[in-house]
C-alpha cells in the first residue's frame, strides 16, 4: 500500500466499498430473484427450482388470480385497506397524546407513563386470550368491533402499536425548546395553534417513523 500513490490508494479504497456493496447487494436481492424464479417455475415445489428455471410460464399467476378459492386481490386490498387507516389513526392519535404528555402537567401523568411503558414490557403472546375474550365481548355490544372484521383487527393493530409509538414520539416532543410554545403564547396563539403551526411542522422526521413502524 505504501508503494501505491495517493490517487491509486483512493482508486482502490472505491473499488473495495463498490465490492462490498455489490456483495451485499446480491444477498439481499438473492432471496427475491429466487421467488420470482421460483413463480415463473410451472413445477410445484421449491426445492426442484434454480434460479433460471428451464420452462418459464405464468400458469402460477393465472392460477392466483383467477382461482374463485384464492381471491389474491381482494386480499391484497384488505391489507392496503387496514394498514392505512391503522397508520393513519395511529399517528393521529399517538401525537396528539404524545403532545399533551410533553406539554401538559395533569394527575395521573407520570402513573400513565409509567403504566404504557410496564404494558410494552409483556410479550403480546400473554395477551392473545385477553384481546380474543375482549373481541368476543365487543361482538355482542358493537358487532362492526367483533371478530372478524376488518374494525376489530384496527383496534387491536391500534392498541399494540401506540404504547411505544407515544413514547417515541414523547421524547421527540421533549427536544424541542419550550420557546417555541411561549412564543406562540405571547402571540395570543392557542394550544392548538401551537400545536398546528409550531410544532406539528418540526415533527416530519417522527411522524415518519411512527408510520413505518406502526
Amino acid at each position: 500500500m505504501s508503494n501505491l500513490t495517493f490517487q491509486q490508494q483512493r482508486y482502490l479504497s472505491y473499488a473495495v466499498r463498490w465490492l462490498i456493496a455489490l456483495i451485499l447487494i446480491f444477498f439481499s436481492i438473492f432471496p427475491v430473484l429466487w421467488i420470482l424464479s421460483s413463480s415463473l417455475n410451472p413445477a410445484n415445489t421449491l426445492a426442484s427450482a434454480s434460479l433460471i428455471p428451464q420452462n418459464i410460464g405464468l400458469d402460477n399467476y393465472r392460477q392466483l388470480f383467477t382461482t374463485p378459492e384464492t381471491p389474491f386481490l381482494t386480499w391484497i386490498w384488505n391489507s392496503i385497506k387496514i394498514s392505512s387507516i391503522t397508520t393513519v389513526l395511529s399517528v393521529t392519535i399517538t401525537t396528539l397524546a404524545a403532545f399533551a404528555f410533553s406539554r401538559f402537567r395533569f394527575t395521573g401523568r407520570i402513573n400513565m407513563l409509567k403504566a404504557i411503558l410496564l404494558i410494552q414490557v409483556f410479550p403480546g403472546l400473554l395477551a392473545m386470550i385477553a384481546i380474543f375474550t375482549l373481541m368476543t365481548q365487543f361482538e355482542s355490544i358493537i358487532p362492526m368491533f367483533g371478530l372478524d372484521t376488518h374494525a376489530g383487527l384496527i383496534l387491536v393493530y391500534l392498541g399494540g402499536a401506540m404504547g411505544v409509538n407515544i413514547w417515541l414520539m414523547k421524547g421527540f416532543f421533549d427536544t424541542i425548546p419550550r420557546a417555541i410554545d411561549e412564543s406562540g403564547m405571547v402571540e395570543g396563539a392557542s394550544h392548538w395553534q401551537i400545536f398546528s403551526q409550531l410544532i406539528l411542522p418540526l415533527m416530519q422526521p417522527i411522524l415518519i417513523v411512527v408510520a413505518i413502524l406502526t
